[in-house]
């Protein structure tokens, strides 16, 4: 059982460490016939010159930005509370393994928010029929799933109601 703690551990630190350089990362989207153009959340490339673009992007990117923050601080909770439940069952009266579980679903579920959004409105509306996604949305897509296999392995753990089932 102890393997299965440790399991879900590596699974919620290799999840936030995806999302977190996705987040970061500014190759969501390239250009294809322009070689060396790509966008990510906070900045555009054109030939090796970054520009930052915070605040005049279209209201769709707040969004997504919103929900990758927030998928990323559900991710650091639940990340520290399996941590912290190797020295202790309970927060109070809260198990932390739940707390964990339900970080890491959570997790998962604003990262699905943001990328679904990202697809639907994507920079299409910017140039459209000339994008392709890059290597960073696709790191979004595998945090998701991998927060989702979080969540269902750390149910498994022992001290888990459901480890019992």
């Amino acid at each position: 059982m102890a393997l299965i703690w440790i399991a879900s551990v590596i699974l919620a630190l290799l999840s936030l460490v995806l999302l977190v350089e996705a987040l970061v990362s500014d190759n969501w989207v390239k250009v294809p016939e322009a070689e060396g153009r790509h966008l990510g959340l906070w900045k555009r490339c054109v030939s090796q010159i970054c520009i930052l673009h915070l605040t005049r992007v279209p209201g769709f990117f707040h969004t997504i930005r919103f929900f990758m923050i927030l998928a990323m601080f559900a991710g650091f909770l639940s990340f520290f509370a399996l941590i912290a439940s190797f020295f202790c069952s309970h927060f109070r009266s809260v198990s932390l393994i739940l707390v964990s579980t339900v970080g890491s679903f959570s997790a998962g579920l604003c990262a699905m928010i943001m990328l679904v959004v990202f697809a639907n409105t994507d920079c299409q509306l910017v140039m459209p029929g000339m994008l392709s996604y890059s290597w960073s949305y696709g790191l979004g897509w595998l945090s998701f799933f991998l927060y989702l296999g979080t969540g269902a392995v750390t149910l498994l753990t022992p001290g888990s109601s459901y480890s019992r089932v």
